[in-house]
């Protein structure tokens, strides 16, 4: 369910526009290619937990290696998890202001959300998953009402014609939600509370099959209410559905219950997140204690979301054109060079019977 709530909120806002310029009705092909390359990626953070057992990852590194190795992995991971975080916050504070809170000052919102957050981080991460179980069974009761209220805006029409775009187009629609999906790296962090370390690539796997069904299911209803051509010119089409929801004459506008549902996921995704980004500074510098760093952090976090994505078309961009190289680097290419690093350093003989 964290693997679930580290991946969601994203989806929801921005998978729609992302995908639909590049593929229009052709986007749940994409989400399919996406999903089956995420599970591969699952497969290879799943085996880097299980070869260290659920240690403590740059723990495990520097004992393998030396220490220096790990303080250097750590400081890139951590100025990796510092501008991943910062991103999310910007994300959050974005649609709030477009959506929401249209005249409040951005520092002020950053400035609450952040208080909130390191409350949240601060409680541990239990008291965190406790959360996120609640809000992830609150789907039980929010994709029926959603189905119901928008049963009469659907057009199967609106999926045609298949097929009418070609694989440059489907590799570069995949891309992002790809970027999305390597976030379940975010387990290396997490191993060391997981009561079964050994199970880390199924609940990767099991996490990331339910994204993509939400994927899907995001993807699919927006396109059979407004088709790929309003998806192009809307900021927010996945939320543009929830607009048009109505039950009868009597109950109507109820995205406002839909954006609170998504501001407990997004604040859920940020305090995970967060908390990634902590353990990552506590296993680099070797501290015992975190708390009295999660206010520095977030603090960092806060001036890199206000000064260095201030600007909505940068932050767009880099989204859209550097985030892969980013995530592929850190979540994809990482755990692959630890793998191939472990085989390679493995007795001739343990390696003849690993083919076995």
């Amino acid at each position: 369910m964290l693997v679930v709530n580290t991946i969601v909120p994203t989806v929801t806002v921005v998978l729609p526009v992302i995908i639909g310029n590049y593929a229009e009705q052709d986007a749940p092909f994409v989400i399919i290619l996406s999903t089956l390359v995420g599970l591969g990626i699952a497969a290879l953070v799943g085996t880097v937990i299980r070869m260290n057992n659920g240690a403590p990852f740059l723990d495990w590194i520097g004992e393998k290696s030396s220490p220096l190795t790990a303080t250097v992995l750590g400081l890139l991971l951590l100025q990796y998890y510092l501008s991943t975080s910062s991103g999310i916050l910007r994300e959050f504070i974005n649609f709030i202001k477009d959506n929401v809170l249209l005249n409040t000052p951005v520092t002020v919102l950053t400035l609450l959300i952040l208080l909130i957050t390191i409350y949240m981080v601060k409680q541990g991460i239990e008291s965190i998953a406790k959360v996120n179980s609640i809000v992830i069974m609150l789907l039980v009761f929010f994709i029926p009402l959603y189905l119901i209220g928008l049963s009469g805006n659907l057009n199967i029409h609106r999926l045609l014609p298949l097929f009418d775009h070609n694989l440059a187009e489907f590799t570069l629609a995949s891309l992002t939600p790809i970027s999305w999906l390597s976030e379940v790296a975010v387990l290396l962090f997490l191993a060391p509370y997981l009561k079964s370390p050994q199970k880390a690539r199924f609940m990767g796997w099991l996490g990331l099959f339910f994204v993509g069904l939400m994927m899907m299911f995001s993807m699919l209803t927006t396109l059979l209410v407004f088709g790929p051509d309003y998806i192009k010119l809307s900021a927010y089409p996945g939320f543009s559905t929830t607009s048009v929801l109505h039950i009868g004459k009597f109950i109507e506008r109820m995205d406002i219950l839909f954006i609170s549902y998504w501001v407990l996921s997004i604040y859920l995704k940020f305090s995970i997140f967060l908390f990634a980004t902590v353990e990552c500074f506590k296993q680099t510098f070797r501290v015992t204690s975190n708390t009295p760093f999660i206010g520095a952090l977030g603090l960092v976090v806060a001036l890199e979301c206000l000064y260095t994505w201030n600007d909505p078309a940068k932050f767009s961009a880099y989204s859209k054109e550097a985030l892969f190289l980013v995530f592929t680097l850190f979540n994809v290419l990482l755990p692959l060079a630890i793998i191939l690093l472990h085989w390679l350093r493995q007795p001739k003989s343990k390696k003849k019977g690993w083919k076995t």
